[in-house]
């Protein structure tokens, strides 16, 4: 047992540090998605065995590609940054993953009584976290990065994504197929929104100088 699993143990309960098959909701999504209904994991427990670890993988293997491998569109010569702004930008992309997770679950636990589900604030963050674990997998792909690949393979995480979604929302939110159904758009039209508005946070920090310094 790894210290962190000691530690999850001790502090909230053995449920939560034995989610040692956390990969099955990629091949046995219904499945897993009763399991994690069943066992009503907390935030806590989701955030220590899934999302601290799952969301390291976009700003790592971006700082990567970023510093070492850098951007090429055609002949052009790779466009990189320096490490100490990849760095600071992974940081932030970091915290902003964990922080928008939570967010992301407080507007759908706030949506969730229009569709006439009682579901806890654990529930919609495990419906969240669980959901993007494709996208988190495929931003591997950026420590080397081909822009037709790139985007190629992030539309295919994001088409099953949003198919562990519509799976996942009936049973995580207790409700029928069809409330269910404009339940799972409506989580997409507040996730685009979300995304929507952390570009345009992005843009300000560029503006005012905080933003990413290349090296060519």
């Amino acid at each position: 047992m790894s210290w962190l699993e000691v530690v999850v143990t001790n502090r909230f309960g053995i449920e939560g540090a034995n989610m040692k098959n956390r990969f099955n909701i990629l091949y046995k999504p219904e499945d897993t998605w009763k399991h994690i209904k069943e066992k009503n994991f907390s935030i806590p427990q989701v955030y220590l065995r899934v999302l601290i670890v799952m969301a390291l993988l976009p700003p790592f293997f971006a700082f990567i590609g970023a510093v070492y491998s850098g951007w090429k569109i055609g002949n052009e010569d790779p466009v990189k940054l320096t490490w100490e702004s990849a760095l600071s930008i992974s940081i932030a992309a970091y915290l902003a993953i964990l922080v928008g997770a939570y967010i992301f679950s407080r507007l759908i636990h706030w949506m969730a009584k229009t569709y006439g589900s009682d579901a806890s604030l654990s529930d919609c963050f495990a419906l969240v976290v669980y959901s993007c674990i494709p996208l988190f997998l495929v931003s591997v792909l950026s420590a080397y990065p081909v822009l037709w690949l790139d985007m190629l393979f992030t539309l295919v995480a994001v088409a099953f994504s949003v198919r562990l979604l519509f799976l996942g929302t009936p049973i995580m939110m207790g409700i029928g197929d069809e409330k269910a159904f404009f339940f799972s758009n409506s989580i997409i039209t507040v996730g685009l929104v979300l995304v929507v508005a952390a570009l345009a946070m992005s843009v300000l920090f560029w503006a005012n100088g905080v933003g990413p310094v290349f090296t060519r």
